[in-house]
């Protein structure tokens, strides 16, 4: 008689306990914390880091909570830059964000030596197969994953707006570094459709587009194209400068450029290429492969005009050229 009582008693209390289990306070497991690299970025390109960390706040991630920054900046010296990205990835980081073609190549040939396997999202990178750095733009193949803003292939386009805007313009001027993101073949290939003349300039470094503005002589109907590359990157006021100082119209590459004296810019907005690293970054978290990840084209492009600099050049703006303009600057 005793066993048969003994059952439901047993059945009775495993039940009063799991209720007491699952009605009890559970012991919440504390939440990673993810560290990420940032390379800090040229003046020019600083939107994009500022996108890239107000869409990474409206993912979820929040800074001292769930995720902590880890800057830090190139140098000059190559093995002064490779040691820093060393320090960086052995600090550890769970990921590195970088945007431009210079920084971005240093930074793969750092993970390359010391963390083959640590997940890199770049952005801001001109011809990324042609930079070297990835193996196609349908997957990277390695350890990238990023955006391009296209300006290789933007090039022309950006060229026809400006001689829409500027009428009277009878050549283009470009000082250029790299022959692949600046997209300088490219506008070879177009000019004759263009039909205004280029006028050329390698440079190497910013010292030799230093002295190429100091010692160019530009004349009437010139408009300056600048190149998509990070010499001109590093310089893009120097050249802004110039062209308020000569009367040439200055063609910039993002609307930054344009905000800063530049008669227009037309491009990718940097700041929504910034918005696209953070969703990356948010798949490479949530388990994606960058190897597997397509490389992105720029979700946003954008003519800007900034008016305050056509009237101190006296550029008056055809009625049929400003309907394309997606911003004025006044």
């Amino acid at each position: 008689m005793w066993k048969k009582m003994l059952v439901p008693t047993i059945i009775l209390v495993a039940a009063a306990a799991l209720i007491i289990w699952f009605a009890g306070p559970s012991v919440k497991q504390p939440e990673k914390i993810y560290s990420v690299g940032v390379i800090k970025p040229s003046p020019s390109l600083e939107p994009a880091i500022k996108g890239f960390k107000s869409e990474m706040l409206r993912l979820g991630y929040k800074e001292g909570v769930n995720l902590e920054y880890v800057p830090v900046e190139a140098a000059q010296d190559t093995a002064v830059t490779e040691q820093r990205f060393k320090e960086l990835i052995d600090s550890p980081v769970d990921l590195i964000v970088v945007t431009g073609v210079r920084e971005t190549r240093s930074i793969k040939t750092a993970t390359e030596k010391f963390a083959p396997s640590l997940s890199v999202v770049f952005g801001v990178v001109s011809d990324p197969v042609g930079s070297g750095i990835v193996k196609s733009t349908q997957n990277s193949g390695n350890n990238f994953a990023g955006v391009t803003p296209a300006n290789e292939v933007l090039v022309t386009k950006r060229a026809r707006l400006v001689l829409d805007l500027v009428p009277s313009a009878k050549r283009l001027i470009m000082a250029w570094n790299n022959p692949s993101t600046s997209g300088i073949e490219n506008l070879r290939s177009k000019i004759k459709e263009l039909g205004v003349e280029l006028f050329e300039k390698k440079v190497n470094n910013p010292q030799e587009l230093d002295a190429f503005l100091a010692t160019f002589k530009p004349r009437q109907g010139d408009v300056y194209l600048r190149a998509t590359d990070t010499v001109s990157a590093d310089k893009v006021q120097a050249i802004i400068d110039w062209g308020l100082k000569n009367k040439v119209p200055v063609s910039g590459t993002n609307a930054g450029d344009a905000e800063r004296g530049a008669f227009m810019s037309y491009g990718a907005d940097y700041e929504s290429i910034g918005f696209q690293m953070a969703r990356l970054v948010d798949r490479i978290f949530k388990g994606a492969k960058p190897s597997e990840l397509p490389i992105e084209p720029p979700g946003k492009v954008e003519l800007v005009v900034n008016l305050q600099t056509a009237e101190k050049l006296g550029v008056t703006i055809p009625q049929s050229a400003s309907v394309g303009v997606n911003r004025f600057i006044k």
